[in-house]
């Protein structure tokens, strides 16, 4: 709610989970020598986010305190799995027709604040200024948490939290046909434009209708 500058279209939404995973790290062993040992890692993951009325994204990410400002591992699964979900939930739902293409990952986050927190313990990071995180398992577990929290929302049949996803869900379609619709305007532009400029016969023009 801090971060947010804009109307909110939905409450926020607290996703929260948990995932193991192995890491080969070395280990004293009797002897006082390092080996390679394999270890099990729990990596807890807690994400709060809502979408607003405006336009632009925020995502703050973090690996236990640390912030992580140019993201990593975790927020590509964030990510991911955003796109993932909305795109089975609104053709599901025929939100999306037939005939137009899935919505990307721009149009979910739009109008997006969120704040991705992972905790775990030795976390790689890539870089020594420990912006982004590398732990490739942090990927898989937040993909998890978030393909189960977020669709048990958008298919929610409680009637005030079935009317928050339903706006949510038309922001982004509208978002998607938006993009859309720019860029077929752009394309007929720059027909347009190239044959305006082009040494074609004057009676000869673009026979194309949308």
């Amino acid at each position: 709610e801090y971060l947010a500058s804009d109307k909110p279209v939905c409450d926020v939404l607290r996703f929260s989970g948990k995932g193991t995973f192995k890491e080969t790290v070395p280990v004293l062993d009797e002897h006082g020598q390092m080996t390679p040992s394999e270890v099990t890692r729990e990596l807890g993951v807690d994400i709060a986010m809502r979408w607003g009325t405006g336009y632009d994204t925020t995502i703050r990410s973090f690996v236990n305190i640390i912030a992580t400002p140019k993201g990593g591992t975790h927020v590509s699964g964030f990510e991911q799995s955003l796109t993932a979900v909305f795109n089975d939930v609104l053709r599901a739902k025929k939100l999306l027709r037939v005939a137009e293409d899935n919505i990307v990952k721009d149009d979910a986050l739009e109008g997006l604040t969120a704040v991705v927190t992972v905790r775990l313990a030795e976390p790689q990071f890539e870089g020594q200024t420990k912006e982004v995180l590398g732990t490739s398992a942090a990927r898989r577990i937040v993909n998890s948490v978030i393909s189960k929290e977020l669709k048990a929302f958008l298919t929610a049949t409680k009637r005030d939290a079935a009317a928050q996803a339903r706006v949510v869900m038309e922001k982004v379609v509208a978002a998607a046909r938006t993009r859309v619709a720019a860029r077929q305007h752009k394309d007929a532009q720059r027909r347009k434009t190239a044959l305006e400029s082009s040494s074609l016969p004057a009676k000869l023009a673009d026979c194309r209708s949308d």
